[in-house]
């Protein structure tokens, strides 16, 4: 290991090493005319910090001012463990550990490896997270300084690394936590225990570099799409369904789950307790690298889902710094033995691993409050600019109406701006947010935030490098999405995993052979979270999800949202006759107004308050227009109406002066208005959320003044053969195949 650098001033023997390791260096270019300053200047540039190809590095110092740590981090030496301290292991990572399926025996053989192994020596000194060229995060020192204000450190202390140590030595209770666990130079015993975990661990397996005949052909069946379907019993999350690549269905859980710096600030984040039931199954999906979509979101469980994506989110990323620290010190080993280490891949074109998209700032803020605490448990949100621009301010109850659904009050408090993107790099013990995508570990962001970073067609700007080594993609709430512009999240995806069209500072000699060929997408991981299935979600789902491990669809089963109809209203579902699934639109617009249309304009004063739901804005414009050129009686609502117009159309129309209103789901969704004096409800479509349907129906009872009876209310719902996820919701996944398939074009409710 090259010697601590206490100060700018270099001893002749540092300057002997460096010499040395530019010798060995087979990667090198350099020769005796380059010089030893020129050597000096590339390995130590605070511009581009770093080794060079093959070369170990020289740590930075810290990111304002002080004392520049060296090599070794802090420089003091870690006392040998005993066999006693090497077997204790924190109680909240036993108890983590036993939570997790197949645990019990993962502890059994790790106990026994552990006390056959010889006792560890401090060895060299610690690795500061002095991240080298191949890590892809040059800064120089007024970047350090500029973004000062964003680092949330603990205690004041520098940003080390993170480290992984499932299958090493805890710190006894007497050892300081700023010590690296790690023993790079841990020798025979260090490497049969790598070896081991390499094997057992999913995610070091999943992204290998791996060229056997069984992964071509697996490669080949995944761009095919030529999988098995499997059903796979899940109680508490719901119906899933497996896609296997290779046939032979679910497998284990991952012994190597969660890593031991994970269990207690685990329990930050998860109201003191290990993982649930429900978040051991949900997470147990997401640790076999399977693309994952789950359409069972709810608030209720929202904080769960959250914390159990988080908690991938950061033992992916900590599991890969790992792996680079490793492959680092084996490097640095064969250089001072002057070896060859052979191939050490373990990285990508650039240094983004984990992409969250989420719907507005405030999902944003619960995500990153959960990542910081799970980087450094026990500490506060310090940082001022984040609380200012993502948290809730002070006004977060006044500004919603207590009126309002809790679904609403749930999803609009706090900041709901959708144009966001944030960058989050991770340390040892620490975060600094607001970091450059080219610098972060994880970015979290909004797809319009995401479409206007990566520029248009023809920008000269435009830019999705740092896209293109996303391992995980994780998009949360995509029914919040669909309610903004889906076309974002689809240009989101069709970036991904791209080669650069600049290299950013990448190590070559360390990037993963499938980068280079091409094949990114089949190791990606996506995982869709919704609270149902939509078709644009299921397209996703078919044409995106590609990972080599295969996929699992989760859905609920469905009670149907018409057992919540309180209203006694007659309900009836005319199946309309459509002659293919490009001409669905065409077919539903042209029954509507030959058969419904004429129907409402020729209803006497009392039929005259009907309101006419329709889900998608396409079909909003087209049926507003239609009805311009016939001189209609009616009003319109939808998301972009102002606040007056809104009003006037439903003072109109409680007061019957107005045959009937057009109203959108979204203006639904994102104003949620009390409609008042409704007496007939026609869906033009089923709404997407089922909720909706109910709502809308229960609407009658309360927003009448009494004159209107009971016998005057009725619902009429158009729906075709290819509305099946949206029929399975209303009336249930028990009824649903009744209506799709049978004999009759007509079905009532009572």
């Amino acid at each position: 290991m090259p010697p601590a650098k206490k100060s700018r001033k270099l001893s002749r023997k540092d300057l002997n090493q460096l010499k040395e390791y530019g010798e060995l260096d087979p990667f090198s270019n350099m020769s005796e005319e380059n010089g030893l300053d020129d050597l000096i200047s590339k390995a130590i540039s605070r511009s581009g910090f770093g080794r060079l190809p093959g070369a170990p590095s020289l740590a930075r110092g810290k990111a304002k001012g002080g004392v520049e740590s060296g090599h070794g981090g802090r420089g003091r030496p870690r006392p040998a463990l005993s066999k006693s301290t090497q077997a204790q292991r924190p109680d909240a990572y036993t108890r983590l550990l036993k939570s997790l399926p197949a645990a019990s025996n993962v502890l059994s053989r790790r106990a026994a490896a552990i006390s056959d192994d010889e006792e560890l020596s401090s060895g060299g000194s610690e690795e500061e997270d002095g991240l080298t060229a191949g890590d892809h995060t040059p800064e120089d020192s007024d970047t350090d300084a500029r973004m000062g204000e964003d680092i949330v450190d603990a205690g004041g202390k520098e940003p080390d690394q993170l480290e992984y140590a499932l299958d090493e030595v805890e710190h006894g209770a007497g050892e300081s936590s700023d010590d690296d666990s790690d023993d790079d130079d841990g020798g025979e015993n260090d490497s049969t225990k790598t070896d081991a975990k390499e094997i057992e661990d999913y995610m070091e397996k999943h992204f290998s570099d791996d060229d056997s005949p069984l992964m071509h052909k697996r490669l080949a069946a995944v761009a095919q799409k030529e999988y098995t379907q499997v059903e796979a019993k899940e109680p508490l999350l719901g119906q899933a369904v497996l896609y296997c690549v290779d046939g032979q269905g679910a497998r284990a859980p991952n012994p190597s789950a969660v890593i031991s710096k994970l269990a207690k600030p685990l329990h930050s984040i998860n109201d003191g307790q290990d993982l649930t039931a429900f978040q051991q199954r949900l997470f147990g999906w997401f640790d076999q690298y399977l693309d994952v979509v789950y359409a069972g979101r709810s608030f209720d469980k929202d904080d769960e889902i959250t914390s159990a994506y988080a908690l991938h989110a950061m033992n992916h990323v900590m599991k890969s710094k790992d792996l680079e620290r490793r492959n680092r010190a084996k490097l640095t080993k064969a250089h001072a033995e002057g070896v060859d280490a052979g191939e050490l891949r373990d990285q990508g074109f650039t240094r983004p691993r984990v992409l969250i998209v989420l719907p507005f700032r405030n999902c944003a803020y619960k995500v990153v409050e959960k990542l910081y605490k799970l980087a450094s448990a026990g500490q506060d949100m310090s940082a001022p600019r984040f609380s200012k621009e993502y948290g809730p301010g002070d006004s977060e109850e006044s500004i919603i109406s207590k009126r309002k659904p809790d679904d609403f009050r749930k999803t609009f408090a706090g900041n709901i701006d959708d144009n966001f993107r944030i960058g989050v790099q991770l340390y040892r013990k620490s975060a600094r947010l607001f970091t450059d995508f080219y610098h972060s570990d994880i970015i979290l962001a909004s797809p319009i935030g995401l479409r206007m970073a990566t520029g248009s067609e023809g920008d000269e700007r435009r830019d999705f490098d740092f896209l293109s080594s996303i391992e995980v993609m994780i998009v949360d709430q995509c029914d919040a999405l669909l309610m903004q512009n889906w076309e974002h999240v689809s240009h989101v995806f069709s970036h991904l995993n791209r080669t650069p069209k600049k290299d950013h500072g990448c190590d070559f000699s360390r990037i993963r052979n499938w980068y280079l060929e091409g094949t990114a997408l089949h190791r990606r991981q996506t995982i869709l979270i919704s609270e149902y299935m939509t078709p644009e979600i299921q397209a996703l789902f078919n044409n995106n999800c590609r990972s080599i491990e295969g996929k699992v669809r989760i859905k609920p089963i469905y009670p149907g949202a018409i057992a919540d109809v309180v209203a006694q209203v007659p309900q009836t579902f005319k199946r309309l006759t459509v002659k293919r699934l490009q001409s669905v639109a065409d077919d539903r617009f042209a029954y509507f107004t030959d058969s419904v249309l004429p129907e409402l304009e020729k209803s006497t004063v009392g039929d005259k308050h009907t309101l006419v739901f329709v889900p998608s804005y396409f079909d909003y414009v087209r049926i507003r227009n239609y009805c311009r050129d016939k001189s209609c009686s009616f009003a319109a609502i939808s998301e972009y109406s102002t606040a007056s117009e809104a009003m006037g159309a439903r003072r109109g129309f409680y007061a019957g002066e107005l045959r009937f209103m057009l109203y959108s789901e979204r203006a639904h969704f994102y104003h949620r208005y009390p409609i008042k004096g409704i007496h007939r409800v026609v869906f033009y479509s089923l709404p997407e959320h089922p909720l909706y349907y109910s709502e809308l129906l229960n609407l009658m009872l309360t927003s009448n003044d009494g004159t209107a009876s009971s016998e005057s209310f009725s619902c009429t719902v158009l729906y075709t053969k290819y509305d099946q996820l949206k029929v399975e919701r209303i009336v249930g996944t028990r009824l649903a195949p009744q209506l799709l398939n049978g004999d009759r074009p007509q079905y009532t409710f009572a």
